[in-house]
């Protein structure tokens, strides 16, 4: 399924599968095709981007072992790709 077609709390999961792994925390987390699919919608579509963000930090508050600006700071700059113009 193309990230396009998922919800908000189905984004979160895979942005939070795609940060462990980058981290090193797991070996689990999506595809390279399916990280730069989620990464090419999330920099070209500024509200799915942000409700994926919430979704993201209401799933980090129930874990509680995520550092949440490191998070951030992972997805505004490591991991979203800016929208081609």
């Amino acid at each position: 399924m193309h990230p396009r077609d998922l919800t908000a709390v189905e984004l979160a999961d895979l942005l939070d599968a795609a940060y462990r792994q980058d981290r090193g925390l797991t070996r689990e987390g999506p595809d390279p095709e399916v990280r730069m699919e989620l990464a090419d919608l999330l920099g070209c579509h500024p509200d799915v981007q942000a409700e994926a963000w919430a979704a993201w930090q209401e799933l980090m508050d129930e874990g509680g072992d995520i550092d949440e600006d490191e998070a951030e700071y992972w997805l505004h700059v490591e991991f979203i790709e800016p929208c081609p113009q």
